[in-house]
């Protein structure tokens, strides 16, 4: 073989050669008992010693071995080695094997020069020193062992650097999934999102995913899809059967676990579909929240062994983001159609309670219609009942016998007794009518309750009833309708009395107040009406001030003006409330409680202004 046409072939062969991982020195020697000097001085290190006698050798051996460094002798037949370096450096793998040259003619200055042109690293005339050879041999040896610990921390680097772009890649997608999960709650579109997410990111053949119902027997349905071709290759909405028997989805759906199958052509559960031909490889994930299976996510390769163990953790916690994204939407979907059928159920019931307050509002004003019928029907029986009786009470006949005068007597009363309810009862009307009217003029809030007292001595006396007053007389007078100031005053005392067992204390004290409203200064009078009776319990005090409010039992109930406990027909406080307000007042009651062992007590409020004219919101 021609040195040029080998020059050529081990230029091209240089391409395939295989790559050695263990040091090997080259020499090159047409002298035999060099090559066995050479040989027996490099064995000192832990080096693999090649031997050939001539360049052409040396060049088939760097076709097959790679080395670390060479040492050639100068003056051999066919091929010396200059010509031998030359083609070494011609070649890119051989390019940068160190050559140390060795001869014992030429070993000029002139040879030194030619052999350094050609590119040996040096020269060495023999005889050599033995130690000298072996320290630069050994110079080149860390050189070479140093490029391997290079070349492979550069390997471990790129492999590091192919499974941290790929780490993060999936992390990009997961991240993305995430946003899905998040900003998505109609279920088709999120995982119709998802699918074409992680199909796109990853470049996989096919992605799919698949949910099942709560039954047993419900068919696995496919809710989203996507493949590699811009073809939808299995259409949403196809579905298969939970009982099919070895499919990879279905066992997933059935067991919960992951399945991984690295061929699909040997894997006994895979079935092959006709839409998806070219499927080599399959991972199937379960979609679970806790220990309910949703679905399954199915990710289909066209390569073989495609899927990792990384690849299924990765993608396994994608699959857990996607069957959370699916229970929140689902419970979103329950939530958005329990709120619709809410308020569906509020609008027909606001209706029906619309209608049905309109009816009641209907039968107040006919109740109030019939009270005030009655009440003025009821007045002129009443009135010659009263009259008629007060005409035979002074009868001289009567006077005489102290039954009838009893009798007639016990008539007067009943009929006064009537009287008051009727006038009660056309009050209410009038209040609830908002027709109450009023007289003011100036009213002595003092003068009216020692009149008003003095009305009530007889049954104050009979139940041994304290009754004081306190600062009265020093409130000023205030424009009021006298009669109406009364009627309010009496029901407060008479309920004060009805509460407050015989024995008890009942206080009137009153106080002025001047309150800043809207900027101005408005003066107002305070009356406080206080008992030692058995007091009032707090979800009560309100409901008291009601129309016909009773408190105890009505099975219970006997008519008593002032007597402990009396019942009556429910108006008195209405009544009062009724007139604080036409007057720009207010009422409320305190109590602590009810307790008919400790009596607490209770405390009524009677707020009016000072003038009518003044009157505001208090």
């Amino acid at each position: 073989m021609e040195t040029s046409q080998f020059a050529t072939l081990y230029t091209e062969e240089m391409k395939h050669k295989p790559v050695q991982h263990k040091a090997n020195i080259l020499i090159v020697d047409d002298d035999p008992q060099n090559l066995f000097s050479l040989e027996k001085l490099l064995r000192k290190l832990d080096v693999n010693v090649v031997q050939t006698t001539s360049g052409v050798g040396a060049l088939e051996l760097t076709l097959e071995q790679e080395f670390c460094m060479a040492i050639v002798d100068v003056q051999m037949p066919e091929m010396d080695g200059y010509e031998l370096v030359e083609l070494l450096r011609a070649n890119e793998d051989t390019a940068n094997m160190p050559v140390i040259f060795v001869s014992a003619i030429h070993s000029d200055e002139y040879h030194h020069r030619k052999g350094y042109a050609a590119g040996t690293v040096d020269f060495l005339s023999n005889p050599y020193s033995p130690e000298i050879l072996l320290n630069k041999v050994k110079v080149f040896l860390d050189l070479y062992e140093q490029q391997y610990r290079l070349q492979d921390l550069t390997a471990q680097l790129n492999t590091a650097h192919t499974t941290l772009s790929k780490r993060t890649l999936q992390l990009e997608a997961s991240r993305q999934v995430t946003q899905q999960v998040i900003s998505i709650l109609d279920i088709n579109l999120l995982l119709f999102n998802v699918a074409n997410l992680i199909q796109s990111q990853f470049d996989y053949y096919f992605v799919s995913i698949w949910l099942i119902e709560d039954t047993s027997d419900a068919p696995i349905i496919l809710q989203a899809a996507s493949g590699r071709t811009e073809k939808q290759i299995l259409p949403p909405g196809y579905n298969l059967s939970q009982a099919r028997p070895h499919g990879i989805i279905s066992d997933v759906c059935h067991s919960g676990r992951p399945y991984r199958a690295n061929d699909t052509h040997s894997d006994p559960r895979y079935q092959r579909l006709e839409a998806l031909p070219d499927t080599r490889s399959e991972l199937t994930l379960p979609l679970c929240v806790g220990a309910n299976t949703l679905g399954a996510l199915d990710i289909q390769s066209e390569l073989p062994g495609a899927f990792t163990d990384e690849d299924i953790l990765i993608l396994q916690s994608l699959a857990d983001q996607i069957a959370i994204a699916i229970r929140n939407a689902r419970l979103y979907a329950r939530i958005t159609q329990f709120n619709e059928d809410l308020e569906n159920r509020v609008e027909e019931r606001t209706a029906k309670l619309e209608e049905a307050y309109r009816q009641l509002e209907l039968l107040d004003r006919k109740k109030s219609d019939f009270v005030q019928v009655i009440s003025h029907e009821l007045r002129t029986p009443l009135t010659l009942i009263k009259g008629y009786s007060q005409i035979l009470l002074r009868d001289p006949a009567i006077k005489a016998d102290e039954s009838h005068h009893l009798q007639i007597s016990g008539i007067i009363t009943g009929a006064r007794r009537l009287q008051e309810l009727v006038d009660s009862m056309l009050d209410i009307v009038k209040i609830d009518n908002q027709t109450l009217a009023l007289c003011p003029r100036e009213v002595s809030l003092s003068s009216l309750m020692k009149a008003l007292i003095n009305t009530l001595k007889d049954p104050l006396t009979e139940r041994n009833l304290a009754l004081s007053t306190e600062n009265l007389e020093a409130l000023p007078t205030i424009e009021a309708d006298s009669d109406a100031l009364t009627k309010l005053f009496e029901h407060l005392l008479v309920n004060a009395m009805k509460y407050t067992p015989d024995g008890g204390k009942i206080n009137i004290s009153g106080e002025t107040l001047a309150i800043q409203i809207n900027g101005q200064s408005q003066h107002f009078i305070k009356i406080i009406i206080s008992d030692s009776g058995i007091g009032i319990a707090p979800e009560f005090q309100e409901l008291i001030f009601t129309k016909f409010y009773q408190l105890g039992e009505v099975a219970y109930h006997s008519t008593g003006k002032t007597k402990f406990k009396g019942g009556g027909p429910g108006l008195g406080l209405a009544i009062a409330r009724g007139i604080a307000k036409a007057h720009g007042g207010q009422i409320w009651a305190e109590s602590p409680g009810y307790d008919e062992e400790k009596y607490p007590g209770s405390k009524f409020h009677v707020v009016l202004p000072v003038t009518l004219e003044k009157i505001v919101s208090y």
